[in-house]
């Protein structure tokens, strides 16, 4: 039993806590604050610069450009980093997908009045937010692998965090789908790394950009 623990514990325990955190999104959905902050995100300050934006970040947070991302990263000659990433964003997926089909919570638009649509309409489930974790997901195992400095790494998340931003303020997502989101992607991406499926961090003295 204690072997067990020692070689599942921590997938255990990762699991566990993305089970809470998104049962615990689950009940703060829908209340007064985040409708609220998704009001003022959805409808204050919209112009055409930021609806462009909006349609960045759904392009930048999708499964696809990851996939694209790490498969030119494979092509360039980081092909165990590119395999055990793609096994992560699939992975990461299919566990966002089985969250939302069980959490089954729809889009604002389709339980909220005034919600303002911006860019290519969405249909379906809407908690947590897929881009969002798909974003942090990314970002995380290329910080893990590259030893970026900190104002890269900064960057990359700040760009990650504007991802699952338009996603609210596209009208697609409530400000609570985009925080649960993000945290399992981030939950996630520190459960594959220290599982033997991921190469392990490039050499530090190579990449310090």
């Amino acid at each position: 039993m204690a072997g067990f623990w020692r070689r599942y514990g921590a997938i255990i325990l990762t699991l566990a806590a993305i089970a809470a955190l998104s049962a615990g999104g689950l009940y703060a959905r829908g209340q007064a604050a985040d409708i609220q902050l998704f009001h003022t995100i959805n409808t204050s300050r919209t112009n055409a610069g930021f609806d462009a934006l909006g349609t960045v970040g759904y392009g930048l947070g999708s499964f696809w450009f990851s996939l694209g991302l790490f498969t030119i990263l494979f092509f360039l000659g980081w092909r165990r980093l590119a395999l055990s990433a793609i096994g992560a964003i699939v992975a990461g997926a299919l566990l966002v997908l089985l969250i939302k089909y069980l959490a089954h919570q729809p889009r604002p638009a389709q339980e909220l009045p005034g919600v303002r649509a911006v860019g290519i309409p969405e249909y379906g489930l809407g908690y947590p937010s897929g881009h969002s974790a798909q974003a942090f997901l990314t970002v995380y195992l290329l910080c893990s692998y590259f030893s970026f400095r900190w104002y890269t790494q900064a960057g990359l998340y700040s760009l990650a965090s504007l991802v699952a931003l338009t996603r609210v303020y596209t009208g697609v997502h409530l400000p609570v789908d985009i925080v649960v989101g993000a945290a399992i992607g981030l939950l996630f991406g520190v459960l594959w790394v220290h599982t033997r499926l991921w190469p392990g961090p490039r050499r530090r003295e190579r990449w310090r950009t």
